[in-house]
């Protein structure tokens, strides 16, 4: 056996999650699992990215709604009626009541029982001083202005979700005219029978049907049909003369509205195959569709097709996110939030703690104004994200940060799969978090080991350096964990866990120190 001692470095991460591509074909530098994780990026001047333990949730309203309701819909809702300093609440659909918040984390109720239920589709839309609710029950649609609650007047259609375009009200799913959108008058929400109103039919009794659509894009709506062959169409235009309508693209089929996202700079929707990106470019006067989720593809086609509807997204921009709540296997709710962070085309898996994701959206904190993720619950709670601490539910629930790698077999050019491998040691590069530990679990041809490596910083704070007993440095510090492997073989995987309440972790990157083995090895791995 050689003895020359030598080192694969990944420092720092070059791409993100990819559960797609084998383990053992996943080149160094893209981890193959990032799970309750997100990413950290620096400019050096090339943009370098580490791999931080995401931030925690806390419960919102503090007593479950009477009955642990599902939250199916929320909506941050500013009216300024005639002042300039507007009002904010929460509104929300519950169950099969409706709820409002005033900033005090009480849910109070404005309509006990008779709209939507527990598995209805909800939506709400801020229009014009109201707060727009609808579903998918064949229901009426109703109208909140933050005093009055009553039914959208009008004689508009049993529409399941709205859009807010031009002043006008424009809707989806309404059941007797499942291909159409109807739109209501400029300036008039409650108008949808005058000379300014009207409705456009998308390709009817082509199979499919509308739903759901946009938010105003560039000027433009989108309208998505599905749930089976699917098609794209675009309206343009500012007046019912000049409207025009252009299909864009087939073969995607949006699974509802709720998965559908907009942007500043993009749209995404979710179909039966994936996640998509629509992005509208100036080449040829088209709209390119790209499909965005391979990375993630084999994480996708294990969640439960069945419940695709229940699908809820949501568009975090001070972060640089957007991310959909998902059931996986044979999860009936939605267990899983799928995560992409569109700054750098990179994709994490996030599981909370205590708790499920019936309905999300970003909204500004009543006593902060900071943008925030909130989270509606299938009993009872919303939870406020976003949290500095690292722990779900009610703050001390702790929740797992995974980092896994690729399966090492190629360690360089001389040193390819054939070869074996003493592997020696792994060097972890982490950035300082606190008195915290993680566990390391390394798998040498299936044979797994675990060890546990410490994160606390090995500086001293200044002011209370002491000469001769501190070493000079800081949390802010890049600090070398190391840990013995001492095995021998031909491929090397390595997983990082930390799961410690208000703990936090981040990678920067890694190294594996070995020395070559035996060029061809007989045995079997």
């Amino acid at each position: 056996m050689a003895s020359d001692s030598r080192a694969l470095i990944v420092f720092p991460f070059t791409g993100g999650m990819d559960s797609t591509t084998s383990p053992v074909l996943v080149p160094p530098g893209k981890p193959v699992l990032v799970e309750n994780g997100e990413y950290v990026v620096g400019q050096t001047p090339q943009p370098v990215v580490s791999i931080k333990k995401r931030l925690g949730t806390n419960k919102y309203n503090a007593s479950a709604v009477t009955g642990t309701p599902t939250f199916t819909a929320l909506a941050d809702f500013w009216r300024h009626g005639a002042s300039l300093s507007p009002t904010q609440k929460f509104v929300a659909c519950v169950g099969d009541a409706i709820f409002k918040d005033d900033g005090d984390g009480v849910w109070d109720s404005l309509l006990a029982s008779g709209f939507g239920s527990s598995t209805a589709e909800s939506n709400i839309t801020i229009a014009q001083g109201f707060a727009v609710l609808s579903n998918n029950a064949n229901q009426a649609p109703r109208t909140w202005d933050q005093t009055t609650l009553a039914t959208l007047a009008g004689s508009p259609p049993n529409f399941s979700a709205s859009v807010y375009h031009l002043r006008r009200l424009w809707s989806v799913g309404d059941p007797a005219q499942p291909s159409r959108t109807q739109y209501s008058a400029a300036g008039a929400i409650t108008d949808w029978s005058g000379a300014d109103t009207g409705n456009i039919v998308f390709d009817e009794d082509d199979g499919d049907r509308l739903m759901g659509m946009s938010r105003p894009f560039r000027g433009r709506l989108y309208f998505f049909k599905g749930p089976n062959e699917g098609s794209i169409h675009e309206i343009a235009g500012s007046t019912p003369t000049t409207f025009t309508r252009l299909s864009t693209l087939k073969g995607l089929p949006c699974v509802g509205h709720k998965g559908i996202v907009t942007t500043a700079n993009d749209l995404y929707w979710m179909s039966r195959y994936g996640i998509h990106s629509l992005t509208a470019t100036q080449k040829y006067g088209d709209v390119e569709e790209a499909y965005i989720s391979w990375p993630i593809q084999k994480t996708f086609n294990l969640l439960n097709a069945s419940r695709l509807n229940q699908v809820q997204g949501f568009y975090h921009p001070t972060r640089n996110l957007v991310g959909w709540l998902v059931p996986s296997g044979s999860n009936t709710q939605n267990d899983t939030c799928l995560t992409y962070n569109y700054a750098l085309g990179l994709w994490a898996v996030w599981k909370f703690s205590s708790f499920m994701g019936a309905s999300a959206m970003v909204a500004q904190t009543p006593t902060t104004k900071a943008p925030r993720l909130y989270v509606g619950g299938y009993a009872g709670f919303v939870f406020a994200g976003d949290q500095a601490n690292q722990s779900d539910f009610d703050a001390t629930v702790g929740y797992t940060f995974r980092v896994r790698t690729p399966y090492h077999v190629v360690m360089s050019e001389d040193v390819g799969v054939l070869h074996e491998k003493q592997f020696q040691a792994l060097t972890t590069f982490i950035r300082p978090t606190g008195s915290y530990n993680a566990d390391v679990n390394l798998s040498v041809d299936g044979r797994t080991q675990a060890t546990t490596i410490a994160l606390v910083a090995q500086g001293a704070v200044i002011g209370t350096f002491v000469i001769g007993t501190d070493v000079i440095g800081s949390e802010a510090d890049t600090k070398y964990v190391e840990a013995p492997i001492e095995d021998r073989g031909r491929g090397l995987q390595v997983e990082w866990r930390q799961s410690g309440v208000n703990q936090d972790m981040e990678i920067l990157g890694y190294a594996i120190r070995y020395a070559p083995g035996e060029t061809f090895a007989l045995e079997a791995s």
